[in-house]
Parts: C-alpha cells; sequence; structure tokens
C-alpha cells in the first residue's frame, strides 16, 4: 500500500507540474490561446479548417483560420459547420476531449452540458447511455450486451454536480444495480461524491464512495468507503494518458486495484487502451478497452 500511495502522489504532482508548466508556456507564447469554441468548417474535397467567419455574402466566405491565415472560400466549396470547443496550441486547434465526464469507468467531478449526451461501452460488454438534463444534471444507464452471462442487470447513474469552477467541479452521484431475478438482494450498487482538479488537459480526480443495498429483505449502507484517486495528463492534439485506482478499505487490510491507459481523442468519439490489475500480490493485468460517442448540442461547455 505504501508504494501505491508514493505512486500515486507522484502522479499527482507530476500532473500538477505539467499543467503549471503549460500554463507558462501558454503565457510565453501568444500563438496559443483558450477559446469557449472555435468553428469547425468541413469542405467539399474532405479538409476540415478551424477559425472564424470574417465575413460572408451569396458568393463569398471569407475565414480566419487559427494559425492567422485569411482563407477565401465559395459556399459550394463547404461541406457542413459547427462549432467545436477546444484551444489553439501553437496554431493548432486541440478540440476538447470529447469523454471529459469520465476517467476509465469513474465519473470526474465535471457535468455534460444541457442537451449534451454520450453513448459508450466499457469493457467493451457494459454499454452506457449519458444525457445532460440540464447543466448539473446528469442521467445514465444500461444493461450488459451479454447479459444472459450474468444474469438480468439494468444500471441506473444519476449525477449532481454541486460546484462548477474554471479549475474545479465538485459533485455526488450513484451507481445502482437493479437485479429483477434475485429479489432478496433488491437493487445494490454504490453511492459516492467526487471532486476533479485542474483544466480538461491536466487535472487530478479524488472521490469516496459508499456501497449500499435498497429493498428486497433488507437495506444497508457501508460505513467503510471506498476511495479513488485517479489522474489526467494531455500530451498532444489526439492523445491523453490517465490513470484511475480504487482503494477498498472494508476487510483486513483493504485491497487495492489500480489502472492505466492512453486516451485517443477524437471530435466525438474517444478510446481507451489499457490495462487493470490488483495492489499487494492480488495479479496484474487484465487488458481495458472503452469506446465514447458524444452526441448532442454543438459548443456547449462545462467546467
Amino acid at each position: 500500500m505504501s508504494k501505491l500511495s508514493l505512486l500515486l502522489f507522484a502522479f499527482g504532482m507530476s500532473v500538477i507540474g505539467v499543467q503549471s508548466t503549460s500554463a507558462q508556456s501558454d503565457t510565453a507564447r501568444p500563438s496559443v490561446a483558450d477559446t469557449a469554441a472555435m468553428l469547425e468548417v468541413r469542405l467539399t474535397d474532405g479538409s476540415v479548417v478551424y477559425g472564424s467567419i470574417l465575413s460572408r455574402d451569396r458568393d463569398r466566405v471569407v475565414l480566419r483560420t487559427v494559425s492567422g491565415a485569411r482563407l477565401e472560400l465559395s459556399p459550394d466549396q463547404i461541406r457542413s459547420q459547427r462549432l467545436s470547443a477546444g484551444r489553439v496550441v501553437g496554431g493548432e486547434f486541440w478540440p476538447e476531449d470529447p469523454n471529459h465526464t469520465r476517467l476509465l469507468f469513474t465519473s470526474t467531478g465535471r457535468s455534460l452540458g444541457a442537451g449534451q449526451g454520450y453513448v459508450s461501452a466499457y469493457f467493451l460488454f457494459f454499454p452506457m447511455v449519458a444525457f445532460g438534463v440540464t447543466d448539473r444534471f446528469t442521467i445514465a444507464g444500461g444493461t450488459p450486451l451479454v447479459p444472459g452471462a450474468m444474469g438480468t442487470v439494468f444500471y441506473l447513474a444519476p449525477k449532481f454536480t454541486v460546484s462548477r469552477r474554471e479549475r474545479s467541479a465538485l459533485s455526488v452521484g450513484a451507481l445502482a444495480f437493479a437485479l429483477p431475478d434475485n429479489r432478496e438482494d433488491g437493487t445494490v450498487g454504490i453511492t459516492y461524491g467526487v471532486g476533479t482538479f485542474g483544466t480538461r488537459d491536466h487535472a487530478v480526480t479524488a472521490g469516496a464512495g459508499w456501497g449500499f443495498r435498497w429493498g428486497g429483505e433488507r437495506s444497508s449502507l457501508s460505513n467503510a468507503p471506498v476511495l479513488v484517486l485517479g489522474g489526467e495528463t494531455r500530451v498532444s492534439r489526439h492523445v491523453k494518458f490517465l490513470t484511475e485506482n480504487w482503494i477498498f478499505t472494508s476487510g483486513t487490510g483493504g485491497f487495492t486495484l489500480f489502472s492505466g491507459a492512453v486516451r485517443f481523442i477524437g471530435d466525438r468519439l474517444s478510446a481507451d487502451l489499457g490495462v487493470i490489475g490488483a495492489a499487494d500480490g492480488g495479479g496484474c493485468c487484465l487488458p481495458m478497452v472503452n469506446f465514447v460517442w458524444n452526441f448532442g448540442r454543438d459548443g456547449a461547455r462545462s467546467p
């Protein structure tokens, strides 16, 4: 446990260090700028241009690209256009991580915007659909792709964001598993609180959850929390490194799961490839593959 704690502390410090270095670098370079949204213009030849519209008429559309170039187009050269949230780094547009509300499995403190949502597949066989009812309240749920292999299970995950600031977000929520075929157990799950501190590119997430059983023959709430510590750091336009680690405090000596992954970032689709294992001689490692596709209102942004 002590070695793992040192490892997690070192990762957290490295994330904070990268964030500080990035901020200093961004300040030093005028070509780097934060922006809430940038116009994404897809052309009929398949190319994509990011920038802002300077002028428009029936015969001509004039754009200023993120690199500062002036581009004149005819309307029939433009296939589509939409707002895309992100920032400009060294004259290149970095779209925001579309899966910013989750690490590898656990939730971050961030929220979806109202009207935004995603369809995900965790470990390939556990799909989930989430939707932002408001800028602070998200509801998600799903059922395994092969329900017969583990009985009939439905899971539901409501989440409410209590505080949203430029570099922090705090949320509370639950992940509940309904077991229709096992009425004695009723519904089991975990209720949690989680906070994320940092930017969309470099942040640390920490939280705690308590297992519960509701309905059936009896209801209960665990008094031994499950602790979660994770982090994320983006290294390029399309690549982010993540770690997510669970410390179970119940039982003699407790139990720890650790994980690490690479996230490949697209405009609406992200994919996580990583490993998960147990500390203290519990074994390592199982492969982990996640996919998330985002949909909904373009240009929405939450801290």
